[in-house]
């Protein structure tokens, strides 16, 4: 925003040095952090956070630079950081349960020791979780009865009063003391900036205004004795104390920064140091379960893979909230529980996964009602390549994959098997093809360029049911292509004894990209070319590698011409 530009630029570009004396960096930097609380209030509350967020690093980066001068209005300090922690509240449920101490247990009456804490004055609707245990030490209000001369206890008798109250006068200076004091005991006081973040500006001092009215009963006089009425002396005591405390946890003792600051580094922290946990905890129970079949394997793998990039987000929020974890000198970094078990889970699933999906794949190929002997030792050595592959796999995920390939096992070990036969290959007519033979789940797709002045030209390909080489491109190269064709590829063993002419005669019933790339001015040129080709497309398909591999042993592919 233009407003959040400017700031951070002006934030940014403060030099101490180029003013001349303590007064005019005071009112240079004072005026800057009036400007930040300005830009806030005008923003509203709908944008409240996101500015905040733009200019979060500069301020905290202009407070940490000016910190050591002591020329801030500390008290404006204290404000720009509660409007962060409020922020960082809002946002943050781990937070929600904070409860602080009671007002009460902030204050003293001089001598007497602590007042009884009252639990009424605590905030509604928090849980019951206390942040701050260590010993809170009480403010003690010096304030005393004004004694009466023996001439003014008999005037007050007559007038009717029969107690001897004393009274209070609360002089400038008394007022300024007060003040002093409570600035000097709130300075490095972390409970205490926790009260103030917690409770409302006015609920607060509603709160000491009634624990003074409470303690000190010589205040509860009627406002005919008292100049200025009791409202009036309880009103200026109270916010001397608010004024006092809000200077105080908003100043600095370097080398450590004001209460407040540390105070919003340790909420940040709490809160990066929560969630990591939590999800942690969630990586762990998925880690331990156990996956019956594949689709379970691929709900864990998914519900891991994202516990694990939410807990990436987090650390790359984490690095660009540095600014709030360097708030404090010395503090110490967020910890980050090791996920190496659930890593380790991860890494098997993914195996696991893809081991299930060839044991898939091989099922799929054995979907017939007779296989090829080479065909069945094939898939048959496949199977017992995934059994091999189980070291790569955690204990708790081998039964899921012994199962399955156990299953598979047996489903191809009980279809029928016949010899080899090349010839039975051969397809005279391919002009009719059922819509099971196009049948295809997954085209792979091969771009060519012949080189000369034809536009490239794309090849889909894949293999159907019966592990035949499949097929689709445009019937023809040039305009009008007439649209794309779906075609079973002959295997290259069909051209065997076939002249020039036939070979353009299959050809024919293609697509003419397929014809483009493996005629030759012979017919042993074409042969060896279409062989290269059909290679090459094959290849393009797992599930035909093996296919290929049998025709090569079998001498069914013949790359070069023949002499």
């Amino acid at each position: 925003t233009p407003a959040g530009e400017y700031l951070t630029a002006a934030l940014n570009d403060f030099d101490p040095d180029q003013y001349e004396g303590l007064a005019a960096i005071a009112d240079g930097a004072n005026k800057l952090l009036m400007l930040v609380l300005a830009a806030v209030i005008k923003a509203g509350a709908s944008r409240e956070h996101e500015i905040l967020a733009e200019i979060r690093d500069a301020v905290f980066s202009f407070i940490r630079k000016i910190e050591p001068r002591r020329v801030m209005d500390t008290m404006l300090v204290s404000r720009v950081r509660i409007l962060y922690i409020r922020s960082l509240l809002a946002r943050s449920p781990e937070l929600q349960s904070i409860k602080v101490s009671p007002v009460e247990r902030f204050l003293e009456k001089p001598f007497t020791g602590r007042t009884r804490s009252s639990s009424g004055s605590s905030s509604p609707g928090r849980s019951p979780v206390r942040y701050y245990e260590e010993q809170i030490h009480g403010f003690k209000v010096n304030l005393k009865p004004e004694k009466k001369s023996k001439l003014v206890s008999v005037v007050s008798r007559i007038r009717g009063h029969e107690q001897d109250t004393g009274r209070q006068q609360v002089t400038g200076g008394k007022l300024r003391e007060i003040q002093d004091e409570a600035k000097s005991f709130a300075i490095g006081n972390k409970p205490l900036a926790a009260l103030f973040v917690h409770t409302p500006a006015g609920e607060l001092q509603r709160q000491i205004r009634s624990w003074l009215a409470e303690s000190f009963e010589f205040l509860s006089v009627t406002a005919d004795d008292v100049s200025g009425g009791t409202t009036g002396q309880l009103e200026l005591l109270s916010t001397a104390i608010m004024d006092g405390w809000m200077a105080g946890v908003g100043a600095a003792v370097p080398p450590h920064t004001d209460a407040l600051g540390q105070l919003l580094s340790e909420y940040a922290k709490r809160v990066y140091t929560s969630q990591m946990q939590h999800l942690k905890d969630i990586a762990g129970t998925l880690a331990s379960e156990e996956a019956e079949d594949a689709g379970q394997v691929a709900k864990l793998r998914s519900a891991l893979e994202s516990v694990d990039h939410k807990r990436r987000k987090i650390l790359q929020q984490m690095r660009s909230d540095a600014a709030l974890f360097t708030l404090e000198v010395g503090s110490s970094p967020v910890q980050n529980p090791s996920t190496a078990a659930e890593d380790s889970r991860l890494a098997s699933l993914i195996s696991l996964d893809a081991i299930l999906k060839q044991v898939k794949e091989i099922t799929r190929q054995a979907s017939v009602h007779v296989l090829s002997k080479s065909k069945k030792k094939a898939l048959l050595e496949a199977l017992e390549e995934l059994n091999e592959r189980m070291p790569s796999l955690l204990d708790v995920d081998h039964p899921c994959a012994q199962r399955e390939i156990a299953t598979a096992h047996q489903l191809v070990e009980t279809i029928p098997e016949q010899e080899d036969s090349l010839q039975d290959e051969k397809r005279p007519s391919i002009d009719s093809t059922s819509s099971a033979e196009t049948d295809v789940s997954q085209w792979n797709v091969l771009q060519f360029n012949t080189g000369g002045s034809s536009a490239p030209f794309i090849i889909k390909c894949g293999a159907n049911s019966n592990s035949e080489l499949v097929i689709k491109a445009d019937s023809r190269i040039q305009e009008p292509k007439g649209g794309e064709i779906v075609r079973v590829v002959p295997r290259p063993s069909v051209l065997e004894s076939m002249s020039l002419e036939d070979m353009k005669q299959v050809f024919g019933q293609l697509p003419e990209a397929l014809s483009s790339l493996a005629l030759a001015r012979t017919a042993d040129g074409t042969r060896a070319r279409y062989s290269r080709l059909y290679r090459t497309l094959a290849m393009k398909v797992p599930s035909l590698r093996d296919l290929v591999g049998e025709l090569e042993k079998g001498g069914a592919l013949k790359d070069t011409k023949s002499t």
